[in-house]
């Protein structure tokens, strides 16, 4: 059996970021759809699902599969779904993804919400004062261990 291929991207900032947003592609789920969008994404690990803003689902002519409950910080309400392939930076294509149709408030087109990041491994860190966002898919079976290292740092004290 052979080992699964690894796909990883990071995004360095230039400073500590309140939000970790990329620049993703958004293209049509069905076949022989081949129109894509460029879109900024917002990683949410508070989202159980992914969501995307009503004008883009209308600029790319996305037709509801579902309709579901939605439930909000502020209040539960019902969304059109639709299925949308994803690109990351990473050239990892996340296919066949259900996104919900919801206004966002925020600097971006698309919110990544479990359903996507739990295909993979991400870590953040801010040494330096600058955000790192790391992501590999698919997970690796080893997980890194902060612990163990810290541990290790604090004993040569």
């Amino acid at each position: 059996m052979s080992k699964p291929k690894h796909f990883a991207f990071r995004q360095e900032n230039t400073s500590l970021c309140s939000q970790i947003i990329i620049e993703v592609e958004i293209s049509n789920a069905t076949p022989n759809a081949h129109e894509s969008i460029k879109a900024r994404a917002l990683w949410d690990t508070g989202a159980s699902g992914t969501v995307i803003v009503p004008s883009i689902a209308k600029k790319m002519g996305l037709i509801p599969t579902d309709r579901v409950k939605v439930a909000g910080v502020n209040n539960v309400s019902m969304a059109d779904v639709v299925q949308v392939s994803i690109g990351l930076p990473n050239k990892v294509m996340v296919k066949d993804a259900s996104a919900m149709i919801c206004e966002l408030t925020g600097e971006f087109e698309l919110l990544i919400g479990m359903d996507i990041i739990s295909l993979g491994d991400m870590i953040i860190c801010n040494g330096g004062n600058k955000t790192s966002f790391s992501f590999v898919i698919p997970s690796f079976p080893d997980k890194p261990d902060w612990i163990e290292k810290s541990n290790l740092i604090n004993k040569e004290h």
